[in-house]
């Protein structure tokens, strides 16, 4: 499976990739951008760097419509350019197997501009979700279409009220304030996985995607922690069972799969169960002291608060270079 943040825009439901997310925050006062496509509503000054922000519903074809105090801005990032965009309502982060995903819709005749944008439908329980290529949605040229000269900047919405203009000027005031500490700017996202009774967190930079455990291949003469060979979608995923490293008891209730990647190193590591991705700014996290000594504090972190518990966030470089999960290919 793989995350996505689902929000909604104009009525319909949308999904993007949720490593490309790097914040979210409340629309602000935009700038109006000179020589910016039409479809770009403006800039805003972000911490001291200037961003450009999307009009999402212009790009894929939408009519033009008045923003609300309620839009917010989603900050991606694609191919090394950031860019927002601007949002009905975001509303969770969920796991998407492939299984679920279609290709975009062809229809006859001449092909909507916004198709250029979609990189598939998937089903999320009753709902349809449409799947956005963010890469596309940032690169692709202008297409063809009418009326998109005529979308709305913010000061130019007639229901905005001076104190809803008001609003949207603090907002973009306290985006402009720079913090001293870098670290505390950006978001840390974290898959939260279940081991045991046990939950831990695992950064998204590592995961690749999520997948269901199944048909499972043992593979002789290996150590413990090898639990074996997986097919997936034709490429064999060598499972690695991190449990005894986290004095974890093994058992039988994998039913999840995370796919790690660490440089060329692609390996799958069994879990009961991947609950959600959550967002965390890094003074959420407390680091773990060197008096911890605790066998499974070896390769975390730290810990965070989720819901009414703690979970530990794991240090998956160090499991991978210290952990002596090394697979002997001759063995």
């Amino acid at each position: 499976m793989i995350p996505y943040l689902l929000f909604s825009l104009d009525g319909a439901r949308y999904g993007v990739e949720a490593k490309l997310v790097l914040e979210i925050t409340w629309l602000p006062e935009l700038t109006p951008a000179g020589e910016a496509p039409p479809y770009i509503a403006g800039v805003v000054n972000l911490r001291g760097k200037i961003e450009p922000v999307m009009n999402l519903g212009l790009r894929l074809g939408h009519p033009s419509r008045c923003y609300q105090l309620s839009d917010s801005i989603v900050m991606l990032q694609a191919d090394g350019v950031t860019m927002g965009i601007i949002v009905s309502d975001v509303s969770d982060v969920v796991g998407i197997p492939a299984s679920q995903i279609e290709p975009p819709l062809n229809y006859d005749g001449d092909t909507p501009a916004a198709v250029h944008f979609l990189a598939g439908n998937a089903k999320v329980g009753e709902e349809i979700i449409t799947l956005l290529d963010v890469s596309r949605l940032i690169h692709a040229p202008l297409p063809h279409a009418s009326g998109v000269a005529d979308y709305p900047q913010i000061d130019g919405c007639a229901d905005a009220t001076n104190e809803e203009r008001t609003v949207f000027r603090i907002r973009a005031h306290n985006l402009m304030q720079v913090v001293k500490n870098q670290e505390t700017i950006e978001r840390i996202p974290l898959s939260i996985i279940e081991l045991g009774e046990e939950r831990f967190g695992v950064g998204l930079e590592v995961v690749r995607e999520f997948a269901h455990l199944r048909r499972v291949t043992v593979i002789p003469c290996c150590p413990p922690h090898i639990a074996g060979n997986m097919n997936l979608r034709g490429d064999v995923l060598t499972l690695v069972d991190i449990r005894g490293l986290l004095n974890i008891p093994a058992g039988s209730t994998a039913a999840e799969v995370i796919v790690i990647e660490s440089g060329e190193l692609s390996i799958g590591v069994p879990v009961d169960k991947v609950l959600e991705v959550i967002y965390l700014q890094p003074a959420d996290i407390t680091h773990l002291s060197a008096a911890a000594h605790e066998e499974r504090n070896e390769y975390c972190k730290g810990v965070a608060r989720y819901g009414e518990g703690m979970v530990s966030i794991l240090d998956v470089q160090k499991i991978l270079a210290q952990g002596g999960l090394e697979v002997e290919e001759e063995a």
